[in-house]
């Protein structure tokens, strides 16, 4: 593909894994904060370090001199309020946006979440075209961000993908040491099931849509395929690490004011749990549908639980982030 493209949030989970990949087929700029850890890029000169803030709204004319394509990755995912993820999330987005019609950009991928549509009322996938029902900020200022980008005029793709793990995950992480201890917390009560896709999966369909130049005003949920029950999951998981656990059922109102401590009196990098990623996780069905996007791009993830997460788990201890 001709042109830079403009990565953003290239400092996050899926910007770290996208970046080394993408640059092999791509030339490449990035917009972080100046006090963002850029030590993964720093040192390689095929990338083009440019500094601002999408809230304040900061340097990103700048950074789109000379862009054609813009992937927009950068999201808050953890928050105390709705102010918070909306300042990052909506705001962020709009300006982002009002800055590419101004240099005149025609071409986003946004990285959107299935927290958009929220989750569904029985074990049956949910559709694009369905109506979002988030029950979370995240999932409501992400969809407020996702109706910017329908309404700018700009050639777009809009990607929902469902919970993403692999290497650079610090927030999975976090729940697999608990359980690497012998604890496994579960909030509330019954089976819940989920759909996932692993973080190798998710970038290959994002470089996939970019040098196809895949930008047809269409939103498309991304998973591996597979609906995952959460006891199938945390068993995957034991079985990996090698050690037995006990469950702590804990009910929605406790983890909500667990939450709330966290939230409180905790910066957000050492949150276990903050209140609006428990309103999601005490949900029963996290699940959507991954046909439309099989049926317009023929694309079929390679990656399944057991591979996946065994290949998170032994990066977390080549890196020293797990024992």
């Amino acid at each position: 593909m001709v042109g830079t493209a403009l990565i953003t949030g290239a400092t996050g989970f899926i910007g770290k894994n996208l970046i080394p990949v993408l640059i092999r087929f791509q030339k490449i700029r990035i917009l972080v904060r100046r006090t963002s850890n850029i030590e993964l890029f720093k040192k390689n000169s095929k990338i083009e370090i440019t500094y601002g803030e999408l809230e304040k709204n900061e340097g990103i004319e700048q950074a789109l001199n000379g862009v054609d394509t813009v992937v927009h990755c950068a999201a808050r995912t953890i928050g105390k309020n709705f102010i918070e993820y909306y300042r990052t999330n909506t705001t962020g987005t709009a300006n982002l946006i009002k800055a590419m019609n101004k240099k005149k950009i025609k071409k986003i991928l946004y990285l959107s979440s299935h927290a958009v549509c929220g989750p569904g009322c029985e074990k049956k996938p949910v559709k694009e075209s369905d109506q979002p029902n988030p029950v979370s900020f995240y999932g409501m200022t992400k969809k407020l961000a996702e109706d910017i980008v329908m309404n700018s005029g700009i050639n777009y793709t809009i990607l929902r993908p469902v919970s993403v793990y692999g290497p650079y995950d610090m927030e999975i992480l976090k729940y697999i040491k608990l359980l690497n201890r012998g604890i496994c917390p579960v909030i509330g009560f019954g089976e819940k099931y989920i759909n996932l896709i692993f973080i190798t999966d998710l970038v290959e369909l994002i470089i996939i849509l970019i040098r196809a130049n895949k930008f047809n005003n269409q939103i498309y949920f991304i998973n591996d395929g597979n609906c995952y029950s959460y006891k199938e999951l945390l068993n995957e998981l034991t079985n990996i690490l090698g050690i037995n656990n006990l469950k702590v059922y804990i009910p929605e109102t406790m983890a909500l004011f667990y939450g709330l401590l966290n939230d409180v009196f905790l910066h957000r990098q050492k949150r276990l749990i903050w209140r609006d990623k428990v309103r999601e996780m005490a949900r029963k069905y996290w699940l959507c549908s991954n046909e439309k996007l099989r049926g317009d791009f023929n694309f079929t993830p390679k990656y399944m639980l057991k591979q996946g997460m065994k290949e998170t788990v032994d990066w977390y201890r080549a890196h020293g982030y797990l024992k």
